[in-house]
């Protein structure tokens, strides 16, 4: 008699995340069972629904509430490098958190960028101690301006159809202008 092969969760939400991430939240069922290699009753089983799914498949591994991805940064890496990756981060996600949000027309606060905020703040932290960063505005409310730019970016690039991210030098360096004390919000005024 031949068994099927036991999957792992995280087995099963890398094979479900490579179908969101190829037909975005729209995927079917099915296509999702056949990548996987189960049906989708046993997905179900485990998962409870598609929406269910999503969000566990899209968070990934190590991308939990509070984790933007940058954690390892963590020990002196340059502000232009942070921001960068948490540019990245969003870009690979935005798109199918968007798609998410529109399928399920789900409203109210957005845990996952709630969690993109919180850790960008933990990793600002260090750049607050040593005085990279203006003093005239609290942490948190830094790594909210910092997540809003770069949203606005990655938002701006998906409603244009880009398929890639393009490097932005400017972009990088204008949000760690925003963020760097004796830079005033208002060109002249400090």
């Amino acid at each position: 008699m031949n068994r099927r092969p036991i999957f792992t969760d995280e087995e099963i939400l890398d094979r479900a995340r490579s179908v969101f991430l190829e037909r975005g939240y729209a995927a079917r069922t099915k296509q999702i069972a056949s990548a996987v290699g189960l049906t989708w009753g046993a997905i179900a089983l485990r998962f409870g629904n598609k929406q269910s799914l999503f969000q566990r498949a899209m968070v990934g591994p190590d991308r939990g509430t509070g984790e933007p991805g940058c954690r390892q940064a963590r020990g002196g890496t340059d502000l232009e490098s942070l921001l960068a990756r948490v540019r990245t981060l969003l870009w690979e996600r935005w798109p199918l958190r968007l798609q998410y949000r529109l399928g399920t027309m789900t409203a109210g606060p957005d845990d996952e960028l709630e969690g993109f905020v919180h850790g960008l703040a933990a990793e600002l932290r260090p750049h607050a101690r040593d005085g990279t960063l203006r003093s005239d505005l609290g942490i948190e409310m830094l790594a909210r301006l910092a997540v809003a730019l770069l949203t606005g970016d990655v938002a701006q690039r998906f409603i244009t159809r880009e398929r890639t991210l393009a490097a932005d030098p400017a972009l990088i360096d204008g949000v760690v202008r925003l963020l760097s004390p004796n830079e005033g919000l208002v060109p002249g005024h400090p």
